[in-house]
């Protein structure tokens, strides 16, 4: 019966299978098995980082990066080069699931983003360096982040998008602005561990009106392919610390599991559950930063202009006029 199966229906099974292997000549030869005990803490958040990066568009970076840099008082850099790697594992779980169960995705936007946003990755790693704090860059994306999510919240609540993947128009000016959009996206994923996800979600929604259970698979894809070419160049480069594999070691068995188990979740709910499970995690993760960091003038000052800008912004790209570019 097994044989008889489409190669294509266990390649989710084959997946996890290699990453144990992998994990378990890691953590046997490298890091050690003590190196899960030490950064339990790390196992137990990705376990809700994997399911609700995958079940949204923000990744597990968004979880990984704030424990990693608040916690684990590790340097920005480190942090998104882990997040990168984590990922990798996490997501690729999670897009062999969408392609087993053949759900629905971009598959034009998601070329398209994953060379520009590639192209952004690279130039920002070896030129232009992260301008922020570690605290500054975390009030930054957390303050984008919760205007993105309530930007979308308030412009697809009384829209009903019809729109497949098919009959949404992907050309002209929208192309153009699309692939500057993802190059600044891979610049910033080159800085935090992920953010052209939340990048490429966006876009899909405001943009090109996708519906949430297309964009949000759509997303996993993306970052799923941007993390494994990061990684395989952070290896290349020597960025891929000790520390870095103890992570990792206490994290892949937990990623594989809950990833996939997340976007199959949150399609089977539906666009609406989408938009405010997202909501939802926006308001917390921001919540976490304000009680972390407003203490000091300078971090709420930034906050305010940060959501200020972004929700026009992106409230204004949602109400662009849908009809066919010329």
């Amino acid at each position: 019966m097994f044989l008889q199966r489409p190669l294509y229906k266990d390649s989710l099974l084959f997946f996890r299978f290699f990453a144990l292997i992998l994990w378990l000549l890691l953590t046997v030869y490298i890091t050690g098995f003590v190196s899960i005990a030490e950064n339990y803490i790390l196992s137990l958040a990705m376990m809700v980082g994997a399911f609700v990066g995958s079940a949204t568009p923000v990744g597990g970076g968004v979880v990984a990066f704030p424990v990693l840099t608040f916690i684990k008082q590790i340097p920005a850099k480190e942090a998104a080069v882990f997040c990168l790697a984590m990922q990798s594992f996490g997501m690729t779980a999670s897009s062999l699931a969408i392609f087993t169960r053949k759900i629905p995705v971009d598959k034009f936007l998601i070329t398209w983003c994953v060379i520009t946003s590639f192209i952004g990755y690279l130039l920002a790693l070896f030129y232009i360096p992260n301008p922020f704090s570690s605290a500054g860059l975390k009030v930054f994306f957390s303050s984008f982040w919760l205007a993105f999510g309530a930007a979308i919240f308030l412009v697809r609540r009384k829209q009903t998008i019809s729109q497949t993947v098919e009959t949404a128009h992907a050309s002209g000016w929208r192309l153009l602005l699309f692939i500057a959009i993802c190059f600044a996206g891979g610049i910033v994923t080159s800085w935090i561990g992920n953010g052209i996800d939340v990048v490429f979600f966006c876009v899909l929604i405001l943009l090109f009106s996708r519906t949430e259970s297309v964009a949000t698979p759509s997303a996993v894809i993306v970052m799923a392919l941007i993390s494994i070419f990061a990684t395989a160049l952070n290896i290349s480069a020597g960025n891929v610390s000790m520390q870095t594999l103890k992570y990792l070691s206490a994290t892949i068995p937990v990623v594989i599991i809950f990833a996939p188990l997340g976007i199959l979740f949150s399609i089977r709910h539906g666009d609406a559950f989408i938009r405010k499970l997202l909501l939802a995690l926006v308001i917390i993760q921001y919540l976490f930063t304000a009680v972390a960091f407003f203490r000091q003038l300078d971090y709420l000052l930034l906050s305010m202009l940060v959501i200020a800008l972004s929700f026009v912004l992106l409230f204004a790209i949602g109400c662009i006029d849908k009809r066919k570019a010329v």
